[in-house]
């Protein structure tokens, strides 16, 4: 990658930034209190997911979007505002210094037309950073963020000549790939309490509760489980402290087979569709 070197120095910055800051502001939750959670990325179908399994749980959400509009839940325990990983104001106005953070930050992304993403990309680093910036600044002390079993390939170092999708997907994405892997470094690092989830590829289907984990470790790659399983296991994390300071890799049993286990076109479809919405280049 051409600009490995400068990126990694983009990165340690960031990391140094972030640890002068320091955590003198945080608070604690009493034993008996349920926290609020802060989601940012609210438009995503895992925050929808968690939203909702949060309402009914009786947690008190707040869901951060660039465009609020788009989200549809609506619950008296939930409150919707504008933000924006770029914008750490946003993030901090949005945060009272007792919530549990959630990120479910990601790139809107046309599978099917998806172009080479370039070296200059930083949406998981740069919004990572602000995100803990801005918990820092207000006292926020757990985050949970999403990352993705992407990060576990080998990216190639120069553009294939094979024409199968898995390899052209690596080529076009190792940018983004690189980034999230970097990101989590930053979270690594923060002074934070943080779990950092690595998911399979994730399906809209009832819940089945047959999540496996890959603690601090590679998961077996190929695999599915449910945004509803996902959730449920990110929502767990909010108090409990078994992951803490774990990269936790979750699948199932079941294969992903696209026609069988997947239905790609509808999933292309949709991503095409809320790409064209944001506007779609990264």
């Amino acid at each position: 990658m051409t600009s490995l070197t400068t990126s990694r120095r983009r990165i340690a910055g960031l990391i140094g930034a972030i640890a002068i800051t320091g955590l003198g502001a945080c608070t604690t939750q009493t034993a008996t209190e349920t926290p609020g959670i802060v989601i940012i990325g609210a438009t995503a179908k895992s925050s929808v997911e968690i939203m909702r399994q949060a309402l009914d749980a009786g947690y008190r959400v707040t869901g951060v979007a660039r465009r609020p509009a788009d989200v549809t839940l609506t619950h008296p325990n939930l409150r919707i505002v504008a933000g924006d990983v770029y914008d750490r104001a946003s993030l901090e106005a949005a945060m009272t210094g007792r919530e549990v953070v959630i990120s479910m930050v990601g790139p809107r992304l046309d599978p099917m037309n998806l172009k080479e993403i370039p070296d200059s990309y930083d949406l998981f680093t740069t919004g990572t950073a602000n995100i803990i910036a801005a918990m820092q600044a207000k006292g926020n002390r757990r985050l949970l963020v999403a990352s993705s079993i992407g990060v576990e390939d080998v990216y190639p170092t120069e553009k294939p000549t094979a024409t199968d999708m898995r390899s052209k997907w690596l080529w076009n994405m190792r940018n983004v790939y690189q980034d999230m892997e970097e990101m989590e470094d930053l979270v690594r690092r923060s002074g934070l309490e943080f779990v950092i989830f690595r998911p399979a590829f994730l399906v809209e289907e009832p819940r089945r509760d047959d999540l496996q984990f890959a603690v601090n470790k590679d998961s077996p790659k190929g695999r599915i489980l449910t945004y509803a399983d996902f959730a449920a296991f990110v929502l767990a994390q909010v108090s409990g402290n078994q992951y803490l300071a774990r990269t936790v890799g979750m699948y199932t049993e079941r294969d992903l087979k696209f026609g069988e286990t997947v239905d790609f076109e509808k999933l292309a479809r949709e991503a095409a569709e809320k790409a064209k919405r944001a506007g779609a280049t990264p």
